[in-house]
């Protein structure tokens, strides 16, 4: 495993102060190496260094000439932590503009979508993000994440029998997804509290109609 390797993995489990050591270090290796400046930015973002993120991307040269593969793969990350910057900050609807322009890139993979929609769900927009997240659902890549923000946002909407629905379908796709499990659980425990209640209800207001209620 090589420095970037290990700083991406660092990355990967939020220890972003050994993160940014190894992407560091890998950069007096290879100072020109883009994916690193990226990953660096990234890093940089999860220490809430963002004017040192925003710099690097203000610097990033994304109008250099790539072979066609390498430019996609640099430009989709690119736009991904140009919206992950804003994310961070707050500026979510400005933050789904940079994660449009992935979704123009790969129309048929899921990483826009997703990303797109939970910053909109961010933002109040549930119905645009529900939209969103559901045609991840039929595309390559993670339609369990997708499913997923799904049941976050229909658990948002107090909308729990649509919300378990999600959970589930995540968890079809991967049975061991701890977070659509804890979803699903703190809704099959809200359902049983709202059933305990309403017969609290009833008891406690027994000549009640249920609009009443």
């Amino acid at each position: 495993m090589d420095w970037y390797d290990k700083a991406l993995e660092h990355f990967g489990a939020r220890e972003n102060c050994q993160a940014l050591l190894c992407i560091e270090y890998f950069e007096e290796l290879e100072p020109e190496s883009e994916p690193a400046k990226l990953l660096k930015a990234n890093i940089l973002i999860g220490l809430y260094r963002f004017n040192d993120a925003q710099e690097i991307l203000d610097e990033f040269p994304i109008e250099l000439p790539r072979h066609e593969r390498l430019d996609l793969a640099i430009r989709k990350h690119y736009y991904q932590v140009r919206g992950d910057l804003l994310d961070a900050q707050g500026f979510y609807l400005e933050a789904a503009e940079y994660y449009q322009k992935i979704i123009d890139l790969e129309p048929a993979h899921t990483l826009g979508y997703i990303m797109k929609g939970a910053c909109l769900a961010k933002a109040g927009e549930f119905e645009t993000a529900k939209e969103l997240h559901d045609l991840a659902t039929e595309l390559e890549g993670d339609p369990d994440e997708a499913y997923l923000n799904l049941g976050l946002i229909y658990r948002a909407e107090g909308k729990l029998y649509a919300a378990k629905k999600a959970f589930a379908e995540a968890l079809k796709i991967s049975p061991d997804y701890f977070e659509a499990q804890d979803g699903l659980n703190d809704v099959n425990q809200a359902l049983e509290l709202e059933k305990e209640i309403y017969e609290l209800r009833l008891k406690n207001n027994p000549n009640n109609d249920d609009q009443d209620l």
